[in-house]
C-alpha cells in the first residue's frame, strides 16, 4: 500500500511542469570536433536552459571550467594520432571512481558514443539502479575510412564491437534520423529505438548579409563539416575542374581536419583558389547566407546537420545519394542529388545549376528550403528528450 502511493506521488511529480531532473551526459570528447559533440552541446545547453542540471563526464571539455564537469583519463589510438591532433578528439577511459561520482544522485545517464567510457558508464548505472539511454552518433565508417578499410566484413565487425560495448546493454537508444533507425533495425538489436533529430538552433536562418568581397561576381559553392576522408572533399573539387564553368566558380570548404593540407594541394588546380579551412560561427552563418549553392559529398552520414542548417538558411543542397547516408533526405528534387562518389555526374549538376541560377536563388527555392528545414528545429528536439526521458523514468519506478 505504502509502495503504491509512493510510486503515485513519484509519478504526479514526474509529469509536473516544474519537475527538473539530474541527466549526465557521457561523452569521450565534449567540443565540436565531430556531429555528435556539436549535437550534445546544443542539447545540454538547451536543458539547462530549462533548469535541469547536466553534468559531462568526458576527457575533453573546451570548458573545463564547467562546475560540473567530471574529467577521466583519455586514451589516443596510434591510427588516430593525426585525427586527434586536427579534430581534438580524444577516447574516454572507464575510470570507475570519477564515473560513480558523477552518477551519485542524478535521475538518468545518457551515453552517447559505443565506446569503453560508454560500457563502463553502463554498467555503474545498472549497479547504482539508474536507467540509461543510449545514443547513436557513430557509423563505422568514421572509424574505418582513417584505416581504408572499406570491406563490409569489416564494417559488421565494427558494429559488433558497438553492440557489445553499448547498443546490447541498454533498453532505449536514440537515432537521429529514420535512416539510422532502419540501420539499427538490421542490427537485430531489442532495445527500444527512437528516433529524434539532434536539431537546428534558431540562428541557423534567412538574413541579409554583406557578401565578401572576395566572392566577386562568382558563382559560391559551399561546404562544411569536418575534413575527413568519408566527407569526400576531394570530388566536390574534382567535380569543379570538370563542370565548363570552373572560370567562375568559388568553392568553400569550411572546417578543420587531418586532409586540409591534401584538399589545398588539390584545390591548386583549380581556376580560382578554393577556401578551405575553419571558420568562425559568426562567419559560417555569414556563408550560409551568401553562398550560391551548399554541396554536401560525404559517403557517411547518420543525419548530416550541415544540410539542415543550410537549409534552414534559405541555401539549397546538391547532395550525394550514397546508401550509407541519411542526407539525401534534405535533396529538394531529383535535379538537387548526385551520383556517390561520381565526379562527372556532379559537374553535369554543377553545369545545371549555374545555368539556372534564377531559379536556384528564387524565392520560391528559398521557401521549399525552409518548409524542409521545418520540422528539425531544435526546441523540438529537446521537448521529445525531456519527454523521453520522463517516460524512462515512470518505466525504471515500477521496475525497481
Amino acid at each position: 500500500m505504502v509502495r503504491r502511493l509512493l510510486i503515485r506521488l513519484i509519478l504526479l511529480y514526474l509529469k509536473s511542469p516544474v519537475f527538473r531532473m539530474k541527466i549526465v551526459f557521457i561523452i569521450d570528447t565534449y567540443n565540436d570536433s565531430s556531429g555528435g559533440g556539436i549535437a550534445t552541446k546544443r542539447l545540454v545547453t538547451e536543458l539547462r536552459k530549462r533548469g535541469h542540471e547536466v553534468r559531462i563526464v568526458a576527457a575533453v571539455h573546451e570548458n573545463e571550467n564547467d562546475p560540473d564537469f567530471y574529467k577521466v583519463d583519455g586514451l589516443v589510438l596510434y591510427s588516430s594520432l593525426n585525427t586527434r591532433t586536427a579534430t581534438k578528439f580524444c577516447f574516454g577511459k572507464k575510470q570507475k571512481e570519477v564515473i560513480s561520482r558523477a552518477l551519485t544522485g542524478v535521475d538518468i545517464v545518457q551515453i552517447q558514443y559505443p565506446f569503453v567510457l560508454g560500457m563502463g558508464a553502463v554498467k555503474m548505472a545498472k549497479k547504482l539502479k539508474i536507467p540509461c539511454v543510449g545514443a547513436l552518433h557513430v557509423q563505422p565508417q568514421n572509424i574505418l575510412e582513417v584505416l581504408n578499410l572499406r570491406h563490409p566484413l569489416f564494417q559488421n565487425l565494427v558494429w559488433q564491437i558497438f553492440n557489445y560495448l553499448l547498443f546490447k546493454r541498454v533498453k532505449t537508444i536514440v537515432t537521429p534520423s529514420k535512416f539510422a533507425t532502419k540501420l539499427m533495425s538490421s542490427r537485430g538489436l531489442k532495445a527500444n529505438l527512437l528516433t529524434i533529430s539532434n536539431g537546428v538552433p534558431k540562428e541557423y536562418a534567412s538574413r541579409t548579409v554583406e557578401k565578401p568581397s572576395w566572392f566577386g561576381n562568382h558563382f559560391v559553392i559551399l561546404s562544411i563539416g569536418r575534413l575527413a576522408k568519408e566527407k569526400r572533399h576531394e570530388i566536390i573539387i574534382e567535380g569543379v575542374k570538370r563542370s565548363k564553368y570552373s572560370n567562375d566558380i568559388q568553392v568553400i570548404i569550411a572546417g578543420r581536419g587531418v586532409r586540409d593540407n591534401y584538399l589545398r594541394e588539390l584545390g591548386r588546380n583549380l581556376p580560382i583558389e578554393p577556401f578551405i579551412g575553419f571558420v568562425s560561427h559568426d562567419e559560417k552563418l555569414r556563408l550560409l547566407n551568401s553562398a550560391d549553392l551548399y554541396v554536401h559529398s560525404s559517403v557517411a552520414e547518420l543525419e548530416s546537420l550541415s544540410s539542415v542548417e543550410a537549409l534552414a538558411s534559405g541555401l539549397p543542397c546538391l547532395i550525394s545519394n550514397s546508401e550509407a547516408s541519411a542526407a539525401s533526405q534534405f535533396s529538394l528534387d531529383s535535379r538537387l542529388l548526385f551520383k556517390a562518389e561520381d565526379a562527372d555526374d556532379l559537374a553535369a549538376k554543377i553545369n545545371y545549376w549555374y545555368e539556372n541560377r534564377d531559379e536556384l536563388t528564387s524565392t520560391e527555392m528559398k521557401k521549399k528550403a525552409f518548409l524542409k528545414a521545418g520540422d528539425y528545429a531544435l526546441e523540438a528536439s529537446v521537448d521529445k528528450y525531456e519527454h523521453l526521458y520522463k517516460e524512462v523514468l515512470e518505466k525504471n519506478c515500477f521496475s525497481v
